[in-house]
Formats: structure tokens, C-alpha cells, sequence
């Protein structure tokens, strides 16, 4: 199992914030290989990130595959990256 994670602070409003996350649930899930999206936010507003996206896929396979599915290169592109330009993103696999 890999966890693609992405912690992240953003430039719109936490309601876009959760807007956004809510499709890419959905949009993010229907990736072959992808097995879940989970989404969070900070405790408290101290934290240096705010959000988080913790994306688990079946293998290291499956995440080269997700790096460059078109659905995710779209996702990112329009919708993401525009409202998150301060973000840590790091791969892990999970034991």
C-alpha cells in the first residue's frame, strides 16, 4: 500500500476548501488503483498546515499511474494547485 499525502494551506475561503476536497473524493476515487481519499483540517489554527490529503493506492505502480492520469493532471491543474501554492507532498509506504 502507498499514501500519497499532501498537507497544504490555501488562498480561498474553507468553504471552497471543502467544496474542492468533497470532488476530489469522488473525482481522485475513481482513479484505477486508487483505493481511498481522505481529507482533513487541522485542529487548531496554529498548525503550519491546514488541510490534508492522504491518498492510498494498491502499489508504487498504481501511483506512477496516478502521477499522470489525465483525470488527476486535470484535477490538480484547474482546481488544486491554483488554490493550495503552499503544500508539502511526500509518498510513503505504508507497513
Amino acid at each position: 500500500m502507498i499514501r500519497h499525502v499532501i498537507v497544504f494551506n490555501a488562498t480561498v475561503s474553507r468553504e471552497q476548501v471543502l467544496s474542492m476536497a468533497a470532488d476530489a473524493k469522488r473525482i481522485l476515487g475513481s482513479i484505477p488503483g486508487v483505493t481511498d481519499v481522505s481529507f482533513g483540517v487541522a485542529l487548531t489554527k496554529e498548525a503550519r498546515y491546514q488541510y490534508f490529503f492522504d491518498i492510498a493506492l494498491v502499489d508504487e505502480e498504481a501511483l506512477a499511474v496516478y502521477r499522470v492520469h489525465p483525470v488527476h493532471c486535470r484535477f490538480a491543474d484547474e482546481r488544486f494547485r491554483p488554490m493550495a501554492p503552499d503544500r508539502v507532498t511526500t509518498d510513503y509506504r505504508a507497513r
